[in-house]
């Protein structure tokens, strides 16, 4: 099926939203059920900001325009591999002092690698604000 209908993603720090035509909820619902909320207050579903290449990609093969924002600025996703400027790992790092943010890291490191079963998106997120972050 293809369609000519816009899907608007607006990414935050952990979390983006999905604005969409009622005929882009099949692939909105190949995620993982756990990943992703039905808000209807803002009318919106709400997913894990991992997902958004993933449902990108999928929305696309559909024949759906797609155009992700950044919620802080209203402004188109960044060059950088498709992502918002600020990820999950960021907003962790911004929250926590350099000692427990390193502690941080080390728990998270073996969930996350994917050697281990991890998630690659997530572990690339995680050492690139390790990288920004220590660079500060």
């Amino acid at each position: 099926m293809t369609s000519d209908a816009t899907v608007r993603i607006v990414v935050s720090t952990i979390t983006a939203q999905v604005f969409s035509p009622f005929e882009a909820l099949g692939c909105i619902r190949t995620l993982p059920s756990r990943l992703r909320n039905w808000d209807a207050a803002e009318k919106c579903w709400v997913i894990s900001l991992t997902l958004v290449p993933e449902l990108k990609a999928a929305l696309a093969a559909e024949g759906f325009k797609v155009v992700v924002r950044d919620a802080k600025a209203g402004r188109a996703e960044s060059p950088r591999r498709g992502r918002a400027a600020d990820t999950w790992a960021d907003a962790m790092y911004a929250a926590m002092d350099k000692a427990l943010a390193d502690r941080a890291y080390k728990a998270l490191l073996p969930v996350l690698h994917p050697d281990r079963g991890g998630d690659t998106e997530a572990m690339q997120a995680l050492n690139a604000a390790r990288d920004r972050a220590v660079s500060r």
